[in-house]
């Protein structure tokens, strides 16, 4: 019987390892697979970004084993900072790692102030114990051993000592050491038993809190566009008229539910090279709005005829600054020449608690310059600097250095830097050169034996644009509206300063 109860001990001790192997296989797979799809650019938005993230954190803490709050800590920083690093310039994946790990922190924290609170009880009642009766009265006054002494289960005390004979007292005594002996080994074995069989199953037993919080965390995700929205009325008048640029549905679902209960007009920055907010002004219009839409150039001389501008937002910054729609920044400046308010509408998954000028910050992205330059411009560009070849190679002269190459636009580190590659190609004017610069006539950098002129225009296609916080009136999120000097607050409530930085934690960690 005990070889049988041992084999099948052995074999659900084997089923548990391979559940758990298993266990970790998905874990990791999925992770990869979202990597993956980061990096393909095949989840674009904030939105589903940070949807996606806080999924993957609650599969990583319900299904991996933790002994603690810092196993769990170390799991989730590691996955989040190879989410992160996948897109970069997605912060709204980075936000919400390190709102999880907040939120086991401020677990923990719980957890040893309880554990703190229940020590100190055991002490006081460990310490109430040892001034509680004496020795010698415990040894003397047991009933149970006591009552074969004494035919009338009378306590043995100092007043009948002298009625007890040595022997039997000898006996007594011998014998309550003995039972004490048999009840300490028997708890010392039942003790070991214990810290052995949670050795065997490491599991915090604050990880259902954790799994709690992270499904709230989901369920505020799902109606963050429904809290902001239903501000609309709060902050626009009648027959205001509101200025956008670009498209966004948040601006767009803002603008809608307040057109319910006010009248107001709104004028539409087409938002170039996306020109996205054509859709906006269709959407607006067929909503019932009296919509406008200009171009990029003509906001400044609008600015003087609006009320507002509402904008929607990528990220915010610690310092109160946001990440926007490239051109943003021009929209905010006129606005700060006009005195009119300039409102960002955005929700907090989107805080980062990172700073413009931080080394570990990539906020910007480039796209294709086919956007900016037209495809019909670039093989043009291709036949004449066939022919320029053609006529250099007839006369006897070496063709131009700068040969026709075409390649694809990759990420940058900052607002303002190069882009890593372009679709370049040299040749005469309306031409695009080497390394993403576009041939322009009187623009002359290498004189050909022809004579030709060989120019060059750089054509980058940045996605996002910088604003800083002094141009920003106010923020209108799903918990309210706040300044930008009201943001660091925000940073304390949802964040903790020991995850503001990922791959630094993974350093010191490491």
């Amino acid at each position: 019987q005990l070889c049988y109860i041992l084999i099948r001990n052995e074999r659900i001790a084997t089923a548990a390892c391979r559940e758990l192997s298993a266990t970790m296989t998905s874990v990791a797979e999925t992770v990869e697979e979202y990597c993956t799809q980061l990096r393909r650019r095949q989840i674009e938005g904030s939105m589903p970004c940070a949807k996606r993230t806080a999924e993957i954190m609650r599969l990583l803490v319900t299904n991996q084993k933790h002994a603690d709050a810092s196993s769990v800590i170390d799991d989730v920083r590691s996955v989040g900072h190879k989410l992160q690093a996948a897109k970069p310039v997605e912060l709204a994946i980075g936000n919400i790692v390190r709102r999880v790990l907040h939120m086991i922190r401020e677990e923990e924290q719980h957890d040893e102030l309880s554990s703190s609170a229940m020590s100190f009880a055991v002490t006081k009642q460990d310490t109430q114990k040892q001034s509680g009766p004496s020795l010698l009265s415990q040894a003397l006054r047991l009933p149970s051993s006591s009552a074969r002494i004494f035919p009338f289960n009378r306590a043995v005390s100092l007043s009948n000592l002298l009625d007890v004979g040595i022997e039997e007292l000898e006996e007594l005594v011998e014998k309550v050491g003995g039972e004490a002996a048999v009840a300490e080994a028997f708890e010392a074995e039942s003790h070991a038993s214990t810290k052995k069989k949670q050795k065997s199953v490491p599991q915090w037993k604050n990880k259902q809190h954790i799994i709690e919080a992270i499904n709230e965390l989901i369920d505020e995700l799902d109606n963050i566009q429904q809290s902001i929205t239903v501000q609309g009325v709060e902050h626009i008048h009648a027959n205001e008229v509101i200025l956008t640029f670009g498209m966004s549905d948040t601006t767009y679902l803002f603008l809608k539910e307040a057109s319910k209960k006010r009248e107001f007009q709104v004028v539409v920055a087409e938002g170039a090279p996306k020109y996205d907010g054509h859709i906006m002004a269709r959407k607006l219009s067929d909503a019932g709005i009296q919509t406008t839409l200009i171009a990029d150039c003509a906001v400044f001389a609008m600015m003087a005829r609006v009320n507002k501008v509402l904008v929607g937002a990528h990220a915010v910054l610690a310092n109160g600054g946001v990440v926007g729609t490239v051109g943003m920044h021009m929209v905010a400046l006129a606005a700060k020449k006009h005195s009119i308010p300039f409102v960002v509408l955005v929700g907090l998954h989107k805080l980062s608690p990172l700073f413009p000028h931080d080394p570990d910050l990539a906020f910007n992205d480039f796209k294709s310059p086919a956007d900016v330059v037209d495809f019909d411009v670039v093989a043009e560009a291709f036949a004449q600097q066939g022919q320029h070849e053609e006529a250099s190679g007839a006369l006897g002269t070496a063709p131009s250095s700068n040969l026709a190459t075409v390649s694809s636009l990759a990420s940058a580190s900052s607002i303002g830097a190069s882009a890593a590659s372009t679709t370049s190609a040299s040749g005469a004017a309306g031409g695009v050169c080497k390394e993403g610069f576009m041939s322009a006539g009187g623009a002359a950098s290498q004189a050909t034996a022809l004579g030709h002129p060989c120019g060059s225009v750089h054509v980058p296609n940045p996605m996002y644009d910088y604003v800083p916080p002094n141009l920003i009136s106010l923020f209108v999120t799903d918990m309210g509206g706040y300044t930008p000097s009201y943001v660091y607050r925000l940073l304390a409530e949802f964040f903790d300063r020991n995850d503001y930085l990922l791959s630094k934690q993974l350093n010191m960690s490491s």
